[in-house]
């Protein structure tokens, strides 16, 4: 009998290493299946990012070039004291910078339509 019983356990222990084998092999398959989900999520939040990041910088544009064409309405040209080259450069430098703070802090909307439109088309 003790004969037997070695026997059957053996046997018992190549199913039961067999078992973790094809769990391991299953396992496997599902990393695989896992990591290219994760790869393309990835890939897609970094496609989101990008088109984030461009639509920003287009409504950061569109501000400025807004803020530019406001200034270039002089009410008063011959004011008491005369504007000069240096003026006019850091005005540029102003509006530049109100137009990018005002589109990281949100801006008129115009970056968020334009970001779920052009995401729409993405998985």
């Amino acid at each position: 009998m003790e004969i037997a019983n070695i026997l059957s356990s053996t046997m018992d222990s190549r199913a039961a290493i067999m078992q973790v084998q094809n769990r391991e092999n299953e396992f496997g398959k599902f990393q695989e299946v896992l990591d290219r989900v994760m790869n393309q999520n990835t890939l897609e939040q970094h496609e989101r990012a990008q088109i984030r990041e461009a639509a920003e910088m287009f409504e950061s544009y569109f501000l400025n070039m807004m803020f530019k064409n406001m200034r270039s309405v002089n009410f008063d040209e011959d004011g008491f004291i005369p504007r000069g080259n240096a003026e006019r450069i850091f005005t540029e430098m102003l509006d530049e910078i109100i137009a990018d703070k005002a589109t990281e802090q949100g801006g008129f909307g115009l970056a968020d339509m334009l970001y779920m439109q052009m995401t729409q088309h993405l998985n």
